[in-house]
């Protein structure tokens, strides 16, 4: 019977000290939580620390649902309020981080791809030739036949390899920015618009109109902002917990300094692009790697105009779009606007880059009568 008694004490003891542990955890998530709710709406330019937050939403958000449910399984009913409080904040975030969208029925008139092909490396296989991964580019591209294709990090072409390329697949038209390896390729006559351009960020996007048929065209516009530049190196540091003392001189300041710069520069790209868009109300895609979250400024900025996120509306789950060592990040759209009838999103588990290809079948919408007049 005392040593029952004694069992006894010691679970209370032990079961009491978990709660107290996991209950500090919790306490420690919440102004993360807080943070990470903040950080679409504060500049980084102004506080560069909520985007940081941001950056890591879905690691907060699992955190506190691993912490709710010890607590709800420990019965730890006063410590409840904090995860629960925790698990409300994120609501917001959640709904642009996660999708419910589904699929139209209606037949698609156009079909546009997305990729960042990551200078025709393969990220998995270093073995592999850029001949070799554009051979695997050119046969996926023919398996999805896509109208249009929008390319980030293509590198520089030359006007014969640009040529050579465009025949392997088939296209008609092409056009590359030599300046921010941007590439279109195209079945419809591609049209120059403009460059957006900054001495600071460099020429990131530039818009064209792609023109179906005399009656029928759309402003497409293929960005790459800028990256946060980080090494290989550097997030091998990061991913080790036992770098957290060491190196951290060497390396921790400048995957700091690299991560602040990235935000500051892509809300200022943001600013230039949204500032400079066509003032006619023809249909608009904006797609390409923005390198930033649903959970950033750019992110806000970019859907406080009104434009759509076709990941939300019409796709579900996470949908990350970047399958490098950084986990489930979604940093790739297609946005676009009331012009623009989304029937499907689709992300395609092709891993020859860090970065997923995306493809978006769509109509375009006829002007109401009113808005001829």
């Amino acid at each position: 019977m005392v040593r029952e008694n004694e069992k006894v004490r010691r679970n209370t003891i032990l079961q009491g000290f978990t709660k107290l542990i996991i209950g500090i955890c919790g306490i420690a998530i919440f102004p993360s939580a807080i943070l990470c709710a903040l950080s679409p709406h504060i500049d980084p330019s102004e506080f560069v620390w909520a985007a940081f937050f941001g950056l890591g939403f879905w690691l907060i958000f699992f955190a506190n649902i691993i912490i709710l449910i010890i607590l709800l399984l420990l019965k730890a009913r006063r410590t409840l309020v904090i995860p629960i409080l925790t698990l409300l904040i994120s609501i917001p975030g959640f709904l642009n981080s996660y999708s419910f969208g589904e699929n139209n029925e209606s037949d698609a008139q156009l079909k546009l791809m997305t990729y960042n092909v990551c200078v025709f490396r393969d990220y998995k296989d270093d073995s592999k030739s850029v001949s070799d991964v554009k051979k695997s580019l050119i046969n996926f591209i023919k398996e999805q036949d896509p109208d249009v294709i929008c390319l980030q990090e293509s590198g520089k072409w030359p006007k014969n390899t640009a040529q050579s390329f465009l025949k392997a697949i088939g296209y008609k038209y092409y056009s590359y920015n030599v300046n921010n390896g941007n590439s279109y390729f195209s079945k419809y006559k591609i049209e120059d618009v403009s460059v957006f351009k900054d001495e600071s960020i460099n020429r990131f996007a530039d818009i064209k109109k792609i023109n179906i048929n005399k009656d029928r065209s759309f402003y497409l516009v293929n960005c790459h902002f800028n990256s946060f530049g980080i090494s290989k190196q550097e997030i091998e540091y990061i991913n080790d917990a036992n770098n957290i003392v060491k190196e951290a001189e060497t390396h921790g300041k400048s995957v700091i300094y690299k991560l602040k710069s990235g935000f500051e520069r892509r809300t200022k790209s943001t600013g230039l692009l949204l500032n400079n868009l066509p003032d006619d109300d023809l249909p608009l895609i904006i797609c390409g790697d923005f390198n930033d979250t649903p959970l950033s400024y750019t992110y806000n900025q970019m859907s406080s105009t009104g434009l759509q996120d076709a990941f939300i509306t019409n796709s579900h789950g996470i949908g990350k779009t970047y399958c490098g060592p950084l986990p489930l990040l979604r940093i790739d759209y297609f946005w676009y606007n009331d012009m623009i009838d989304v029937v499907d999103y689709k992300r395609i588990k092709k891993t020859t880059s860090d970065h997923y290809p995306l493809i978006m079948t769509f109509n375009l919408k006829e002007k109401s009568v009113e808005e001829t007049e």
